[in-house]
């Protein structure tokens, strides 16, 4: 149990997705993302937007830790062939609070392959040591082939930021590779492979659409094993997406998203 703790607060600025949607998925999701939820999964899924996202997120992680909880604010819209979005987050409890905002654009080369691109802040602020400051770089790239097959590919923190002289301080970077499937429009699994600090991780996951307002989405991961499962329901133009996480030994970590597209 310390064990898989210590590795969800040490990847804390890792959870800054704060999607209910891709944590529904277990992150499978690096080929098939779109809108807010690709801003800081693949940016180049941003290239796929054709209207207006704004969006509220919110995780209450595992019930037991006092305090600690984890927000996000997102908006995206399409601009010049492609994507823009920006994000924020806050991630942590009274002691310490770990920020991020991210920029993020993508551009479509043709209207089957995406480049997109972002960059991180990060603010650590802590009541003992003080302020640590860093960025993050990232990359991403899409491809979409015969309409149903999807290929994705995301460097995140290439750069490798540092707070402060020692390793201790550096966030490591990660390499994430995923093929997604759409043999229909209301059916979508994939299988993805992430490293980071090497540590192999296999993400794996579906999403079924059972009606036009109600979506259900399941995933499983590994290093540590996790499974998850969510839902989404759609009204007009409001999405509201829920996902649970299960660690052994751990309370359920639960995430709630509010998503209006205009």
């Amino acid at each position: 149990m310390e064990l898989i703790l210590s590795l969800f607060l040490f990847q804390a600025f890792e959870r800054y997705t704060v999607s209910a949607h891709n944590q529904a998925l277990s992150l499978a999701c690096v080929g098939t993302a779109q809108g807010i939820d690709a801003l800081r999964m693949n940016p180049a899924g941003l290239g796929l937007l054709n209207k207006n996202i704004i969006g509220v997120g919110y995780e209450y992680t595992f019930t037991h830790i006092e305090g600690l909880q984890n927000i996000f604010f997102g908006f995206a819209k399409p601009l010049f062939y492609g994507g823009f979005g920006i994000g924020i987050s806050q991630f942590g409890f009274e002691e310490e609070k770990e920020q991020g905002i991210t920029t993020a654009y993508s551009i479509g080369l043709n209207k089957d392959f995406y480049l997109g691109g972002s960059a991180d802040l990060y603010l650590i602020q802590n009541k003992r040591t003080g302020t640590g400051i860093s960025y993050g770089l990232n990359l991403g790239m899409l491809g979409i082939l015969s309409k149903k097959w999807y290929l994705g590919i995301y460097g995140h923190n290439l750069n490798q930021p540092q707070f402060g002289n020692s390793e201790i301080g550096t966030i490591p970077a990660s390499l994430q590779a995923g093929i997604g499937y759409k043999p229909f429009e209301d059916i979508t699994s994939e299988i993805d492979l992430s490293i980071s600090d090497q540590i192999i991780r296999l993400h794996s996951a579906g999403e079924f659409s059972i009606a036009d307002f109600l979506n259900l989405r399941t995933g499983f991961k590994t290093n540590p094993n996790s499974l998850s499962a969510g839902l989404g329901i759609v009204y007009k133009k409001i999405k509201i997406d829920y996902a649970c996480e299960y660690f052994v030994d751990l309370p359920l970590n639960h995430i709630i998203a509010i998503i209006l597209e205009f």
